[in-house]
């Protein structure tokens, strides 16, 4: 079975537990042999019952109790539980796969796929693997033993026993097909429902900000939301539905079955083939042990729901993982851009043959239109995603060839969009050096000009954050993510347009803040503020991919082109007054 497969495979250290416990299910079921011959003999006796045969007929059920009690007890211990065990050690790898991962990949992915796949499917895998592969064991192990049995008892018996459970199992195969089918549909209206509550829940702010907005727009919002849940309502009383009519008819054919052997083996009795313990003992046991196979109901959808769900984990959590180097970053940091190309997604060019270099101790501006592709240089530097072609070289040597942890610890980022971790501001700080003790990071606030306002809150530095910094302002929190990076003290410094969403009290705190955090290293600052342009050592110029201007800000003023325009364009922001 796939199931079984793949549930081996996701194992890991659980893997001889998984499979002794599949071996014990497998054994306790042998139990019904000796039932079994425990009928037999009552039977062959019934004419001549004596203490001695009571006996023997006692010790033999005896024995058939203790060995399914024996091999179900064991059972339990070594494999209930494992697949708790099997998918916390999951959530760990693939979390830590996360944090490697390309970030191309959580483009590809959407949040609320990937928060399906960790909750929804990941628990209903936890709560139902070892059900169902304990289902489809027995089923099989019952229908082995079954056979032995009646051919035991007599050929034909036997055949007939053989032609009915390849009926039952192609009833079974029949509905795992219908239930694949099923379950297709069901994670496709999971994932509709996921983005349209995503979509729902993030835009309630934007709702609320424009309360008289297009109704019809707002309107459409929350219809999506109730349509997918309605569709996925459907689908799955219809999955019910059909399922409840199909394990009717799988009943039936099972009852059938034991019916069709029980009055075989009366017809072979009356034709002398067989004796009437044997013809009584067939009759009582294929009601009782093809009964046993009814389980297999629940196991047809478990057996598809299962694969599917492991199928949906490995399409959503197949993560790509950048590869490591096996160098140390070195003393030398220039960096150096040679002819690189670079695209999201192999098809449209966002880096078109782009090249120059960031001398170590430098102070490096990139500007240009949005979407030219700056952010994408601070990313690829970063190792966030690699080059389509082309090279970017640290000290002379490509960064592919650098272990990822080595290049990024010498590097520290400050995004424009800053996220806190829903923790105290104190432990938001040390992220970057978990070692620190409270003077390093009181430190550090002091340098990003945040000590002042973390001393105002109730808590100081104690004070737990809202999820994502949602507490505290945008330049509050842009200035912890500074103290962050002053804390963690990388030599190269990446910042990414870190004053271009704070207004201009944050600004002058925030400017002062990097300037703290630039003295003595290689910085590389994506900017729109004059402030930070006209103050660099060399000023890179994007547009549409391609670096067509590069200088400092004396050279390129002059120079007839974007820089120029760009420049002119902000000092007539800058002098417009009301």
């Amino acid at each position: 079975m796939e199931f079984l497969r793949l549930s081996i495979k996701l194992a890991g250290q659980y893997k001889n537990r998984l499979k002794a416990g599949i071996l014990l299910i497998f054994l306790q079921n042998a139990s019904m042999l000796v039932a079994f011959f425990a009928l037999y003999l009552g039977f062959g006796w019934m004419h001549e019952t004596s203490e001695k045969h009571l006996w023997i007929i006692f010790g033999v059920l005896v024995i058939s109790f203790l060995f399914n009690f024996l091999t179900g007890w064991a059972k339990s211990g070594l494999s209930d539980g494992v697949f708790f065990g099997i998918f916390k050690d999951y959530r760990l790898e693939v979390g830590e796969k996360l944090k490697k991962a390309p970030m191309g990949y959580f483009a590809e992915q959407s949040l609320s796929r990937i928060m399906a796949a960790f909750t929804n499917v990941m628990k209903s895998l936890e709560n139902y693997s070892a059900m169902s592969i304990d289902f489809t064991v027995s089923g099989i192990s019952i229908s082995f033993f079954l056979l032995i049995g009646m051919f035991g008892v007599n050929t034909k018996i036997g055949f007939l026993t053989l032609i009915c459970l390849i009926i039952i199992w192609l009833c079974f195969f029949v509905m795992m097909r219908l239930a694949k089918r099923e379950v297709i549909g069901e994670h496709k209206a999971l994932t509709d429902v996921g983005d349209a509550l995503v979509d729902s829940i993030s835009g309630v702010p934007v709702l609320r900000s424009f309360p008289y907005a297009d109704k019809g727009v707002v309107e459409e919002i929350h219809a999506k939301l109730a349509t997918t849940s309605e569709k996925l309502m459907k689908i799955q009383i219809h999955f019910e539905i059909i399922f409840v009519i199909f394990s009717r008819i799988f009943s039936t054919v099972i009852n059938l079955s034991s019916l069709l052997v029980t009055l075989f083996s009366c017809y072979l009795y009356t034709k002398g083939e067989v004796l009437l313990p044997q013809a009584l003992t067939v009759s009582a046991a294929g009601f009782m042990i093809f009964g046993g196979l009814k389980q297999l109901e629940n196991a047809a959808v478990l057996m598809v729901k299962n694969p599917a769900n492991m199928q949906y984990l490995e399409d959503v959590l197949d993560i790509p993982e950048i590869k490591d180097g096996s160098l140390e970053v070195m003393e030398n940091k220039d960096i150096t851009f040679e002819n690189v190309h670079f695209s999201y997604d192999n098809r449209n060019s966002v880096l078109k043959d782009i090249s120059f270099t960031i001398p170590q101790g430098s102070k490096t501006a990139i500007v240009g239109p949005s979407g030219s592709g700056k952010t994408t240089i601070i990313n690829l530097i970063a190792r966030f995603h690699d080059v389509d072609s082309g090279k970017i070289s640290l000290g002379g040597k490509d960064i592919r060839e650098y272990k990822v942890e080595s290049l990024l610890k010498n590097l520290s980022l400050v995004f424009q969009d800053v996220y806190l971790f829903q923790d105290t501001i104190e432990n938001n700080i040390r992220f970057a050096k978990p070692d620190a003790s409270h003077e390093e990071v009181v430190e550090a606030a002091k340098k990003a000009r945040c000590h002042n306002f973390i001393m105002e809150l109730s808590d100081g530095y104690n004070t737990v954050v809202g999820e994502g910094g949602s507490s505290l302002s945008g330049g509050e929190k842009q200035r912890i993510s500074i103290a962050r990076a002053l804390l963690k003290n990388a030599p190269i410094i990446l910042l990414d347009e870190a004053t271009s969403s704070v207004d201009p009290e944050n600004e002058h705190e925030i400017l002062a803040a990097i300037e703290e955090l630039s003295k003595g290293h290689t910085v590389i600052s994506i900017a729109h503020r004059l402030s930070t342009v006209r103050n660099a050592d060399q000023i890179l110029v994007i547009e549409d991919g391609k670096l067509v201007q590069e200088g400092k800000h004396d050279e390129l003023i002059e120079a007839e082109g974007i820089y120029r325009a760009f420049i002119e364009a902000r000092e007539r922001a800058s002098n417009w007054t009301l």
